[in-house]
């Protein structure tokens, strides 16, 4: 009986993740993205080597999210069979009352998963909040500036549609920010100069997901 309950609830939870990840593809996104490279590209902004690279981990992406439709109606023939199992074996919908009830249950919350996230770097305490918005596909602002010796938090927040994130090589300070939601980090300490940071998925630094960091003395 708890082996069947276990055994369902993990598949309607692996369906639902592929059904959402397979209708919302963000095609939108990938598009505009590649839209963005083509502007670049005839202002010589990037070269036409760039350019073909950054399209092709684009298509990549694009075919990964779109290639999910025969998991999805894999899991849910998988899922049809252990329903019509379960009942045969007394616990369906004449059996113990628990599949009756799960209505009212919660599903677990999906959106926020992200493979690539770590934990982000702690807030500092007393330290200035910088806010900046990440947007398909750029930072707003795209030039942040602080002085040398201060405590900064950056307020990152993804405004876009898919996920992103900010990278400064140089301080080894990275980000990840699912769409809609917000994260504070503390910004490591650095000596006077420019520093770029970028969005590091798949296209999205060519695509003009870029901006600078200046420590002023």
């Amino acid at each position: 009986m708890l082996l069947w309950m276990v055994a369902f609830w993990v598949l309607v939870v692996a369906v639902a993740v592929a059904a959402v990840s397979w209708l919302f593809p963000k095609e939108g996104a990938v598009a505009q993205a590649r839209r963005l490279l083509r502007e670049r590209l005839a202002r010589g902004e990037i070269t036409e080597a760039e350019y073909r690279e950054a399209v092709r981990a684009l298509s990549a992406s694009g075919k990964a999210e779109r290639g999910l439709a025969p998991v999805v109606a894999l899991l849910l023939l998988a899922l049809l069979a252990l329903v019509l199992a379960g009942m045969g074996s007394g616990w369906g919908m004449h059996g113990p009352g628990w599949m009756r009830g799960m209505g009212g249950m919660p599903m677990p919350h999906m959106s926020g998963w992200d493979r690539r996230a770590g934990p982000p770097p702690p807030s500092r305490p007393g330290g200035r909040l910088v806010p900046v918005v990440l947007v398909d596909f750029g930072f707003r602002p795209a030039e942040l500036r602080v002085k040398a010796g201060e405590v900064v938090n950056l307020r990152l927040r993804n405004s876009g549609q898919i996920l992103h994130d900010l990278y400064v090589p140089a301080l080894g300070f990275r980000v990840t920010v699912p769409p809609g939601q917000e994260v504070v980090a503390g910004l490591p300490e650095a000596a006077p100069g420019s520093y770029e940071f970028y969005c590091t998925l798949p296209g999205h630094r060519e695509a003009g997901m870029r901006g600078t960091l200046v420590v002023e003395p």
